[in-house]
């Protein structure tokens, strides 16, 4: 008799309405997961204990999507060889403006003050360049602030000759530099990137 009035009592919890409705909500959920779940996905509106909801309509939101994948540049990787040709122009001033970036990002983590300074002057001086001997000044400066002889002055020039921003020329039976337009391309790049920071490199 204990043992059958122990089963009662306990079936009596069980199918209390609390316990009802939990096991109910636990079977709503799995049927109806996936319409839930597109339900709260696409609810745009909402409020308190009052509760009013709102969804937004799918064929809406479908239209919406379309209107904006229209305005968008074709994916390359749908089909590169056909935007490329459709789009030449567009394309290698993409390429070039990623590539640009990428050269000047590498040189301005390499460089030195006293080297964008040499930049400048070149700049202002264009194609008639500077002699090669008054360019020592800068290097100079460069000895002074690293307060190190191990860097000779071809390989400090060397490197701006490297990244192409100077080319060397003679006239007049002179040895002279002056800056390429991917140098000047380069400072315009970094003044802009970098307005403050890039007169305080280091050396």
């Amino acid at each position: 008799m204990q043992i059958g009035e122990l089963v009662l009592r306990y079936l009596g919890v069980l199918l209390t309405w609390p316990v009802v409705s939990l096991i109910l909500g636990v079977l709503a959920l799995r049927w109806f997961r996936e319409p839930l779940s597109d339900f709260f996905r696409r609810m745009v509106k909402g409020e308190g204990y009052g509760v009013r909801v709102e969804a937004a309509d799918p064929s809406q939101q479908r239209k919406e999507i379309e209107e904006t994948k229209a305005d968008l540049p074709p994916k390359p990787q749908d089909d590169l060889q056909l935007y490329i040709q459709e789009n030449p122009q567009q394309f290698l001033e993409q390429y070039l403006r990623l590539y640009n970036g990428y050269w000047f990002e590498k040189a301005y983590n390499l460089i030195y003050g006293s080297q964008v300074s040499l930049l400048e002057r070149l700049a202002e001086r264009r194609d008639e360049g500077e002699k090669y001997i008054n360019l020592v000044e800068f290097y100079n400066e460069f000895l002074r602030r690293s307060n190190s002889h191990a860097t000779q002055m071809a390989d400090y020039l060397g490197f701006l000759k490297d990244m192409n921003f100077i080319e060397y020329f003679q006239t007049d039976g002179e040895h002279k530099a002056r800056i390429t337009p991917f140098g000047l391309n380069f400072l315009s790049y970094i003044k802009t990137q970098y307005p403050l920071a890039y007169r305080h490199r280091v050396f």
